[in-house]
């Protein structure tokens, strides 16, 4: 299994047995696989973390991996999750509401307790400051903690591509290599069906939160997802590493009376709801033609959006969906994940 877009991790096979690499900002946590029979007298390198493979018992704490669960097809090596709330597949849901899968993060912060009753041979977190080593009673009970950093990928096929990791952890190698490739082979294919002599459409994004507003930057996740598209944006030009920066309102009022398109404003469904945040938005040419869109057409009763879960891994679908947007005549395609604002 080949890593070829990621960048956050890679897979050494040259070893007695893969070695497993994340690469944190600071440093990096290396694990090595074994086969679940391997004997426990084994020596390894120091700093080699041991991971019994393959995972038949695993927590995860974000709805984003849960997207790396379902394209393996691996629910039912679930025992713990986040929240359920959060959660928009309906089978993961109906199997946390009959007991079968433990919530361990209600209220956002990880029960360490309920994980050690589960006895996961392996838990999935998503970076944060103080990475595994904060996990410390976990690993101090054998269990080993695997820090997910998709989220911080700059490119959408390399953020996918961390199913790879998942699925070099449960054996599922020969699924994740056919189901991503197809994924990056049709994300590829959609870039090139935008003609050269395609329209530019001026874009805004995000909405106004206490004050603020975050817009993407050009080497971002969404960034990229929108050069794809091929559109033009308030931010595209900044060229730091930052996933999205703060601009003003004042700076993006220019944009909004010239702009095209609106996308990701929140979890908004009416352009009323989203006008009332602040009124000068409501002058902002895509609010008053209607042309504000949202990631919301899959969400679950108690609002787990799709967009988070399964959109981590495709991509494709992401894209086709921005391109049926901005170039409507391009695909005619239906929308899967975004709708327009009522």
């Amino acid at each position: 299994m080949r890593v070829q877009h990621a960048r956050g991790f890679a897979v050494d096979y040259s070893e007695t047995h893969p070695i497993l690499s994340i690469y944190g900002s600071a440093d990096t946590t290396r694990y090595v696989l074994l086969p679940a029979n391997t004997s426990s007298s084994e020596k390894f390198s120091p700093g080699l973390v041991p991971i019994r493979t393959p995972v038949q018992r695993l927590v995860v704490t974000s709805t984003t991996h849960l997207g790396l669960v379902e394209l393996l097809d691996a629910r039912d090596c679930l025992v713990g999750i986040g929240q359920a709330d959060f959660v928009y597949d309906a089978d993961i849901r109906r199997r946390a509401a009959q007991g079968q899968i433990q919530e361990v993060a209600v209220g956002g912060t990880l029960n360490i307790e309920l994980v050690l009753a589960l006895q996961p041979d392996l838990v999935m977190v998503s970076a944060n400051p103080g990475g595994v080593a904060s996990y410390q009673p976990l690993l101090e009970a054998g269990i080993p903690v695997v820090v997910n950093a998709e989220w911080q990928e700059a490119s959408p096929l390399g953020k996918a591509e961390w199913v790879k990791l998942l699925a070099v952890l449960l054996g599922r190698e020969s699924v994740a290599n056919e189901r991503f490739g197809t994924i990056a082979a049709t994300y590829d294919s959609l870039t090139r069906q935008l003609p050269a002599t395609a329209p530019v459409p001026l874009v805004i994004t995000g909405s106004p939160f206490q004050g603020a507003w975050y817009v993407p930057g050009r080497n971002s996740y969404v960034g990229q997802l929108l050069r794809d598209a091929r559109v033009t944006w308030a931010g595209e030009h900044d060229s730091s590493s930052e996933i999205s920066f703060n601009m003003s309102l004042e700076t993006l009022y220019s944009y909004g009376l010239r702009a095209d398109y609106w996308i990701n404003p929140g979890m908004y469904t009416q352009r009323r709801e989203l006008g009332e945040t602040d009124e000068r938005i409501t002058a902002f040419r895509p609010y008053r033609r209607g042309e504000v869109y949202g990631h919301n057409r899959r969400v679950s009763d108690a609002g787990g959006d799709d967009y988070y879960e399964s959109g981590a891994v495709r991509p494709d679908l992401v894209l086709a969906d921005l391109i049926e947007i901005f170039h409507p005549d391009v695909l005619n395609h239906s929308l899967y994940y975004y709708q327009k604002l009522e």
